[in-house]
């Protein structure tokens, strides 16, 4: 974004551009001497019909303290969104009792052996232990130091390390969109999105790597977009090979922008320089996650071992496999999943963990109401899965907007690399997106089961579909993108209430 004072500087500059040149027209384009008499006089002469210009390039004061004006209206509206999420997710932390979270016993379990046996577990030892340790490791560290306050104080202390990475993810959503040129209103409503969506309020709270791998991809993001734009810079380069391999080393999911910070090299006028940088990114990026990789191969003989062909995790898997799945599947998004939108919401049916909800095999379907409500019975108690509660109609149905949105501005954003070769300035993020819903796809048409359609393998994404939100709203008129930004921001403060615990529903305890 360009400085307010280069701005300044140069309607200054254009204003007295006219008069400059009469002057030495009319002089033959010599300077002629003048007396500081007559100086004098004449500037007294046009003071009040002239405006002062100066050849100079220093702005006038208050004009000069225009970047630093938006820079702290920045900081403040960044501040209170942070502080409007930690708030919650906080809350959240401490009042929910037992453990909420796609497999969060077997996180914990995870982190419990490192504690307590001091060891690494094979990969294929446990429901979770295939999963990269650098979750584990940090919650490891974070159990034995809270440890002595009480379990309760212990796992509170684990759930707030996803908080702490979801807060980063939203944040790095909101510098992104700043970067890349958009406003400060857009700015905050995209970064409210990333922290309020009910995925990202589910993840933030916890016990599982999802949240700590969207962070420290959004972290390696920020570096990537600058990468782009100077795909020399080799400091950028390190922090964006260091921050990929940190999410490379906490879910496999990181793949995808390991996989994006190739993009910056990717050109024609590639140098030595560019040389230089790529392989700092990959030596830095393989110096942490390398060792977990080759780990992995030689104890299972894959770099990315899975347990859920394994029992027990293939027989509970099984469960909710309501049909095969079919191409129709994949071509159109069921109403009815937007209506309806969890796993155990059949009509004229009580809520019940047997439900299956036939609309829920539309692989879209399920997938968007995993983004914008609780698809799987993680934080609404299983009892108000029924007809005749309209919160996750509301939500889905807000939702719509910001979506379209996203949408909107990914398309565009994939032709105009298209057109242009890669040299976009948020290619990293197209690339990114694109690897991540193409792996979404092929993983989904492997694993047959409902539960491999959750919308928490996409989070990653979260921070690359602010910018493209973002994009999208600039591309509407003055009038409908104030509608647009009010919606999402109204979905946004709703997916908030909806899972603040105890706020519309009544607090949740052990799970049923």
């Amino acid at each position: 974004m360009s400085g307010g004072g280069g701005y300044w500087r140069r309607a200054t500059d254009d204003r007295c551009a006219p008069r400059l040149l009469r002057d030495r027209v009319a002089t033959g384009g010599v300077r002629i001497p003048v007396s500081k008499k007559s100086r004098a006089g004449s500037r007294r002469q046009k003071r009040s019909a002239q405006p002062q210009c100066s050849t100079s390039s220093v702005t006038p004061a208050g004009r000069r303290s225009a970047p630093g004006l938006k820079r702290r209206r920045a900081a403040l509206a960044i501040s209170g969104l942070l502080l409007v999420a930690a708030a919650d997710y906080s809350w959240n932390a401490a009042t929910i009792g037992g453990l909420v979270g796609y497999d969060a016993t077997h996180h914990l379990e995870y982190v419990l052996t490192l504690v307590h046996e001091q060891r690494l577990p094979h990969p294929l030892e446990g429901w979770s232990t295939f999963h990269p340790p650098l979750y584990y490791l940090l919650g490891t560290l974070v159990w034995s130091a809270v440890r002595p306050l009480g379990i309760p104080a212990a796992l509170l202390g684990v759930r707030e390390i996803s908080a702490l990475f979801m807060l980063a993810a939203g944040l790095a959503g909101f510098l992104l969109v700043l970067r890349l040129d958009g406003s400060l209103t857009v700015a905050s409503v995209a970064a409210a999105l990333v922290l309020f969506v009910p995925v990202s309020l589910m993840a933030a709270t916890a016990v599982g790597n999802e949240a700590l791998g969207v962070g420290l991809g959004a972290l390696a993001l920020l570096a990537l977009v600058r990468l782009q734009a100077d795909p020399r810079d080799l400091r950028m380069a390190a922090v964006a090979g260091l921050m990929a391999g940190l999410a490379l080393a906490t879910k496999y999911t990181g793949l995808f922008v390991a996989a994006a910070c190739v993009v910056p090299f990717a050109r024609a006028d590639f140098d030595r320089r560019m040389l230089r940088a790529l392989v700092l990114c990959g030596v830095a990026g393989a110096i942490i996650a390398g060792p977990v990789y080759v780990r992995n191969i030689v104890l299972t003989g894959s770099p990315v071992p899975m347990t859920r062909n394994l029992e027990p995790m293939k027989s509970a898997e099984e469960r909710f496999i309501i049909r095969e799945r079919r191409v129709w599947d994949y071509l159109w998004l069921n109403p009815e999943s937007l209506w309806r939108p969890t796993l155990f919401h059949v009509r004229g049916q009580e809520g019940s963990l047997d439900n299956r909800n036939p609309a829920m095999t539309n692989i879209w379907g399920l997938t968007y109401a995993s983004v914008w409500y609780d698809a799987f019975r993680h934080r609404i108690p299983i009892e108000f899965h029924r007809d005749g509660i309209y919160s996750g109609r509301l939500l889905t149905l807000l939702g719509i907007v910001p979506t379209a949105l996203f949408l909107v501005g990914f398309f565009i954003a994939l032709r105009e690399l298209i057109r242009r070769r890669g040299r976009t300035a948020d290619a990293p993020l197209v690339v990114m997106t694109s690897l991540g819903l193409l792996a979404f796809i092929a993983f989904t048409i492997r694993a047959p089961s409902a539960v491999a359609v959750k919308a928490s393998y996409l989070l990653p994404l979260a921070t690359p579909a602010a910018v493209f939100f973002a994009r999208g709203a600039g591309l509407m008129g003055a009038r409908m993108r104030v509608a647009a930004l009010v919606i999402s921001a109204l979905a946004g403060l709703a997916a908030a209430a909806v899972f603040t615990n105890g706020l519309i529903f009544p607090p949740l305890a052990v799970p049923k």
